[in-house]
Parts: C-alpha cells; structure tokens; sequence
C-alpha cells in the first residue's frame, strides 16, 4: 500500500473534491495519482498556489508554495 499525502491544504483545496490522504496499491499507482492531481490543481482551480510532487520516505508528497 503506498499513499498520497497533500502536505498543506490550501482553501481551494479544502473545496475540491480531492482527499487530503489517498492510499493507492503501488508507488508507482500514487505517483500518478499525485500528478494527475497537480496538474488538475495548479490548471483548474488554485491561482494563489503551485503544487508539486515530491517521493519522501515511502510516501508520495503534494507540497504546496506560493505561486509567483
């Protein structure tokens, strides 16, 4: 079982309909989950922020900064 953390939840985020923890069978499974979840994020609906992913001790990291 691998996860996908969002690291900080931003307003936008909060209103989406994305989870802030998504588990996944594979690593590879939540890596391409994180990224079809960061381009949908930083496309569509958070102009304030930009959302990256990141592979940390087992997981798969959405890190959020300021975008700009």
């Amino acid at each position: 079982m691998a996860i996908v953390r969002v690291e900080r939840a931003c307003g936008c985020f909060r209103n989406s309909d994305f989870e802030q923890v998504t588990e996944c069978e594979t690593i590879d499974a939540a890596l391409e989950k994180a990224n079809e979840m960061c381009t949908i994020m930083n496309e569509d609906f958070c102009e304030k922020h930009r959302f990256k992913t990141q592979y940390v001790e087992g997981e798969v990291l959405i890190k959020m900064e300021m975008n700009g």
